[in-house]
């Protein structure tokens, strides 16, 4: 009872570390996406997030600055597209989690442009196949690096959503609040109408074998990621052949979070 109280009191002061942050507009559309494929996935659907499909690169796609190599062809794209839909069971908010082809990990401009076309293909076929699908991508978007070239697929029919990686990888809860501030700050720049929803984790750095955030910590980045944008994206390594243990601490604190947020 007094750990329960405890992480109420935690998620409802937010931690002193976000006392600047400034408060949004859009705070009471904050929404909670579950990207996980647990056999019981649906426990948490039931508890109020929203399924999430992330397609992961399976084909090893690689850009350099004169061609990108091993991309599929738009039946390969779309099949495999089709099958994470199904795992995650969502076809309303898809992300691409293909970290070969980053675009602010790019060695050269010409590389991130190139990049920038392979995405675009992509982003044409999943609206092909899901035409009120909204579309994102996995990012590091606290880099400012070729931030005028990832602009181009921000706008104009790109991505619908920032989906920047904000598992919890540094060593205290300043890094990451000081990352998540980055985050805004060049995700606004390339456009400020669009949604901002992180990536994070209960687990440390999002690896199983680093084990679970503390309660504290996990509390503040919720509460911190409620004030500053527009959701987060629950992952961890997950597949339909495993299953979700229920009763663990991070999902309690999830619960609140969903629960006050319409108030």
């Amino acid at each position: 009872m007094i750990r329960r109280i405890l992480l109420l009191v935690l998620v409802t002061m937010g931690g002193c570390t976000s006392a600047g942050a400034k408060q949004q507009p859009y705070v009471t559309d904050f929404r909670v996406f579950n990207s996980t494929r647990y056999a019981n996935a649906d426990h948490l659907d039931k508890a109020g997030l929203v399924p999430f499909t992330s397609v992961y690169d399976v084909w090893k796609l690689k850009c350099d600055e004169t061609q990108c190599s091993n991309v599929p062809t738009e039946s390969e794209f779309k099949k495999t597209l089709a099958s994470y839909v199904a795992q995650f069971r969502s076809s309303a908010f898809i992300a691409f989690d293909f970290e070969n082809i980053v675009i602010d990990r790019a060695d050269s401009a010409a590389q991130a442009n190139n990049e920038v076309q392979l995405f675009k293909k992509f982003i044409a076929w999943t609206r092909d196949s899901y035409p009120e699908a909204k579309i994102g991508m996995y990012d590091y978007d606290f880099n400012s690096k070729f931030l005028d070239i990832r602009a181009k697929i921000y706008r104009g029919g790109g991505f619908d959503f920032f989906a920047p990686t904000l598992y919890q990888r540094w060593p205290n809860h300043n890094g990451w609040y000081a990352h998540l501030h980055a985050a805004v700050t060049n995700d606004r720049a390339i456009n400020q109408s669009l949604p901002i929803y992180a990536y994070v984790s209960p687990y440390r750095a999002g690896v199983t074998k680093n084990g679970f955030l503390s309660d504290t910590e996990w509390s503040r980045q919720l509460a911190d990621a409620k004030r500053a944008i527009n959701g987060v994206i629950i992952w961890m390594p997950s597949s339909t052949s495993a299953r979700l243990e229920t009763d663990q601490s991070w999902e309690e604190t999830l619960r609140h979070i969903i629960s006050s947020k319409r108030h």
